[in-house]
């Protein structure tokens, strides 16, 4: 046996005619010329089929020769081993004949090259497979060899196995085959299905207080309906008290029908007692405003004679500013005639009209004062006059308020002016009402001309959440079924009626964060044209239109 020193050629006995390659020596090249054996795997066992002729054998390796470069002696080197040979000797001689190798004698052999390319080998995976193929040809046998091994083409699995064992192994093997839940019906590694079984909302899972079975993704829609669940009775709002498991509070409501009734006549006597409370409040309001609307009318007319005197006064003060100026002339004609001889009587008479000129000017004075207090009195009246200006408008928009908000979750809209309305596009806000008195708040919003694709076309009708007072003691996402209608003024009650049940997915029936939450409803609610000339109803006159706005409150808890 020879071995290279590298340890990269392994030349086996003759009889056993072996060679092993590596993969640095298959890619050696000169001048940038590739040999072919590079495309060859690593470490690959070559059996060839006959004894390896001595021309092949490289002189200095005693190997079988890899990218064959003859010198200019005629034999046969490795290139790699020629290279060698001439870098570590300043006068390289051939180890056969002893004849200097000059470097530019050596070429690459491609005779030699050919040769060997087409001897015969065995299948590098002998031991299994019994494929005799040429050396140049072995490559491509080894893309289809049934014995050459594969890694699994599945995610995530590393597993190498041969040609002819994927398919069994990808499919029955692997463990990161994908296999379908029994449940979800979607695929999913072996692995992890398990896993992915404990959390499938497909699942069927036990209730945790009835029988049933029910699948993961509706345990929370199953509380709602679940016989052995605790629930209040449905008349809880009106006095009912009763607390137990559903199947036996659906038995209550029916067997306690009469009770029942009691409790909303009961409630009912409450809520009119309420209504004539708020209408006295309403009364007792409307006398302090028609109070204040005369307090209004009175600082007004302070106000306009203060205005007067203010007027007069500026005109007695340029008559006194002109009695100064008269003074301080006649001042000025008195110090020159004091500068002369005068007489007794002259001086008495001027001393006079010296006291005389400075109590004038006392008094002039004096209603410069009182001009700057009456100045301030107008202001404050003003300041005054605008703030039960103002305290008007916001009772008069209270009691507006109050005169249109409903408590029991029922809205009827009365839509004026519809045919001007229509025309201009623009959205129409109702009143705010509410499902009860610490109830949700609540709005409607129509588009005469339509929304979206509705626009021209057809009325689009919406429900909008508003934020309320009490919204942190409510319930959320908001769930109450909802009904919208516009009303047959014709007596038919040939009403158009669409509703809906909130989907709790959806952002518009969560707690609002704003003033309000984005509209839900319809965007083709009806037509104009079945709006404005249906067949057996009368949906607009006057032009007018009647809008209602039911939400459904059963379930809500009264607080």
């Amino acid at each position: 046996m020879f071995m290279r020193s590298e340890g990269s050629v392994i030349l086996m006995s003759a009889e056993e005619n072996e060679c092993v390659w590596s993969r640095e020596q298959s890619r050696q090249c000169v001048n940038g010329v590739k040999w072919e054996l590079e495309s060859l795997l690593p470490a690959r066992t070559l059996h060839f089929v006959e004894r390896i002729g001595e021309q092949y054998m490289c002189p200095v390796c005693n190997s079988v020769v890899l990218n064959p470069h003859q010198a200019g002696c005629g034999h046969i080197f490795c290139y790699q081993c020629i290279r060698t040979l001439m870098d570590s000797q300043t006068s390289p001689k051939c180890p056969l004949d002893n004849m200097l190798i000059k470097s530019d004698e050596v070429f690459q052999d491609n005779c030699c090259r050919r040769e060997l390319l087409n001897l015969e080998v065995y299948c590098t995976n002998a031991s299994s497979c019994s494929h005799k193929i040429t050396l140049r040809h072995l490559q491509d046998h080894l893309k289809c060899c049934e014995y050459e091994s594969v890694e699994c083409s599945n995610q995530g699995c590393a597993e190498e196995t041969h040609r002819k064992d994927l398919l069994e192994h990808q499919q029955s093997v692997c463990s990161f085959r994908l296999e379908l839940c029994t449940h979800c019906r979607k695929a999913y590694p072996l692995a992890q299905l398990k896993k992915h079984g404990a959390i499938c909302p497909e699942a069927e899972v036990d209730c945790p207080k009835c029988v049933q079975r029910i699948r993961r993704n509706k345990v929370h829609e199953h509380v709602v309906e679940c016989p052995e669940e605790e629930t209040d009775c449905s008349y809880r709002k009106y006095g009912c008290s009763t607390r137990a498991k559903r199947a036996l509070v659906q038995v209550h409501e029916k067997t306690e029908f009469n009770h029942h009734v009691l409790l909303i006549l009961e409630s009912n006597s409450k809520l009119e007692k309420q209504v004539e409370d708020l209408q006295q409040d309403l009364v007792h309001r409307h006398s302090v405003l028609q109070d204040h609307s005369l307090l209004v009318n009175t600082l007004d007319r302070e106000v306009t004679k203060c205005d007067r005197t203010l007027t007069g006064h500026s005109c007695t003060l340029e008559e006194q500013r002109e009695c100064v100026s008269s003074v301080q002339q006649q001042l000025q004609a008195l110090r020159c005639v004091l500068g002369a001889d005068l007489g007794q009587d002259q001086l008495q008479s001027l001393r006079a009209s010296l006291d005389s000129l400075r109590q004038r000017v006392d008094e002039a004075e004096a209603l410069r004062e009182h001009l700057g207090v009456l100045e301030q009195t107008a202001q404050r009246h003003s300041r005054l006059l605008s703030i039960h200006v103002e305290q008007l408008q916001s009772n008069e928009e209270r009691f507006r308020h109050l005169e249109s908000t409903s408590y029991d979750g029922k809205l009827i809209w009365k839509v004026r002016e519809y045919r001007r309305r229509k025309e201009s596009g623009a959205p129409l806000s109702a009143t705010p009402f509410y499902t009860s008195r610490s109830g949700y708040k609540l709005s409607a919003r129509v588009y005469l001309g339509g929304d979206g694709p509705g626009r021209g076309t057809h009325l689009s009708l919406y429900l909008m959440l508003m934020r309320g007072d009490f919204d942190s003691l409510l319930p959320w996402p908001f769930h109450q079924p909802v009904v919208l209608s516009v009303l047959d003024q014709s007596g038919g009650r040939n009403h158009l009626t669409m509703g809906f049940t909130p989907d709790p997915d959806n952002d518009s029936f969560y707690r609002p964060r704003s003033e309000a939450n984005k509209a839900a409803g319809y965007q083709l609610f009806v037509s104009h044209a079945n709006l404005e000339t249906p067949k057996n109803a009368v949906y607009v006159r006057d032009d007018t239109l009647f809008i209602k706005v039911q939400v459904d409150t059963v379930g809500l808890e009264d607080l």
